[in-house]
């Protein structure tokens, strides 16, 4: 008797305790992603192993064109396992929802395009759901047209049709939805 009350007490904190991590775990995330970005703004190297700690330099870094950005990006996309994201994001509570609400803060929707905010959602739903990674040389780029700075959602979009590439599923439903709960 003592055995299952115990057991109920600590599945009940549990359950109590889950909400908080999942928002922990989503403003941590943010928080990477956003350090990404400002680092990829000022122009900061991502950490590579060739990099001089003391001086900084690493003779492999240049500066890329938003076209080549967005060039990699589309790339970058079309390695994304789409009905995995779906399902990832589709979970009531979810990680990877939490994540996603938690990036849609940062974008001013008023400002995107429709095609871009489908870009954008989808690239924050294939981040939090762990199949597109943010880490390394692509992370500021991904970072920058989550939130479409100086457009570049929009080029991302105008490359995928481009590259005669579908475009990803729009995963503004699920940001709405989980705004609601």
């Amino acid at each position: 008797m003592a055995s299952e009350m115990l057991g109920k007490a600590i599945a009940r904190a549990k359950q109590l305790a889950e909400p908080a991590l999942v928002k922990a775990r989503a403003t941590e995330f943010a928080k990477k992603l956003k350090s990404e970005y400002e680092a990829g703004k000022r122009g900061d190297p991502e950490p590579d192993p060739d990099t001089d700690p003391e001086t900084g330099a690493n003779p492999g870094t240049a500066d890329k064109s938003d076209e080549a950005d967005a060039e990699q990006v589309a790339e970058a996309m079309r390695g994304v396992d789409w009905a995995k994201v779906r399902a990832a994001t589709s979970e009531r509570g979810a990680d990877a929802a939490a994540a996603m609400r938690t990036m849609a803060k940062e974008v001013d929707w008023a400002k995107v395009q429709p095609v871009a905010a489908k870009v954008s959602t989808a690239l924050m739903a294939a981040v939090a759901s762990g199949q597109l990674g943010i880490g390394g040389r692509l992370g500021s780029t991904v970072a920058r047209a989550i939130i479409n700075d100086r457009n570049l959602a929009q080029r991302v979009s105008t490359e995928l049709v481009r590259q005669e590439q579908p475009l990803p599923p729009d995963f503004r439903n699920v940001i709405d939805a989980t705004a609601t709960e």
